[in-house]
């Protein structure tokens, strides 16, 4: 709608004003999404700083051992040795009677005339010795592989137990065993290249063998359990 108004001469027309927008209040203005936003980073900043520091991370605590240094040094090991060596003596003299009937057996086939019954019967015995002897000898041989694999085996599970005591005592997190030490035997391509496959380590610093500690400890123990 229009309002013309006429002064002297001049005609002019005025348009109705649009009433004004009321300004936004504070709370409104705060919940804009980019305050929100603000908020946000804000308080995840601030947990950040507020959190506690992570404790630093110790770094694990390694030794390695020579096995087989650790063996020949052991006075449980040389004990269980001699153990077997005895017990070789001992199946030795099974042995040496067996061949001694043979040998009997043998210088009395001389006498018997050829194709005699005698002779027949002495060749039958002696042959039955024979397959003695040889059972004996297989018999001697596997009852000392046993006592072998039998001292063998309860020395390392004797040195495994000392090394977890060890470990525990000491602060030890790994006791490695360092196969970098022992010598390779070139018999042919095919064996070196499996004793080079089997290998695990291909460096240890000396600084981290614990052999010779290990050794002490167990020898102190093996004294004081036998009084030496």
């Amino acid at each position: 709608m229009m309002y013309s108004t006429k002064i002297g001469s001049t005609m002019t027309s005025t348009q109705p004003t649009a009433p004004s927008q009321p300004r936004p209040s504070l709370a409104q203005r705060l919940l804009r999404p980019e305050f929100l936003l603000m908020g946000v980073f804000a308080a995840v900043a601030a947990a950040a700083l507020l959190r506690p520091a992570a404790a630093p991370v110790e770094p694990a605590r390694i030794g390695t051992v020579d096995l087989e240094k650790t063996f020949n040094s052991l006075d449980r090991y040389s004990a269980e040795q001699a153990k077997v060596k005895a017990l070789g003596e001992e199946l030795e003299l099974l042995i040496k009677r067996s061949e001694a009937t043979v040998r009997e057996q043998q210088s009395e086939l001389e006498s018997f005339k050829d194709g005699s019954k005698e002779q027949a019967e002495a060749i039958a015995k002696l042959q039955s010795s024979v397959g003695e002897l040889r059972a004996v000898q297989q018999f001697v041989a596997g009852k000392l592989e046993l006592a072998r694999a039998r001292a063998l085996r309860d020395t390392y599970f004797a040195i495994k137990d000392a090394v977890r005591r060890f470990a525990e005592r000491d602060g030890y997190d790994y006791i490695l065993l360092d196969d970098s030490i022992t010598d390779m035997d070139p018999a042919n391509s095919q064996k070196t290249m499996a004793q080079i496959s089997a290998r695990r380590f291909l460096f240890a610093s000396s600084r981290r063998d614990v052999t010779t500690q290990l050794i002490g400890m167990m020898n102190d123990e093996t004294k004081g359990k036998t009084g030496g």
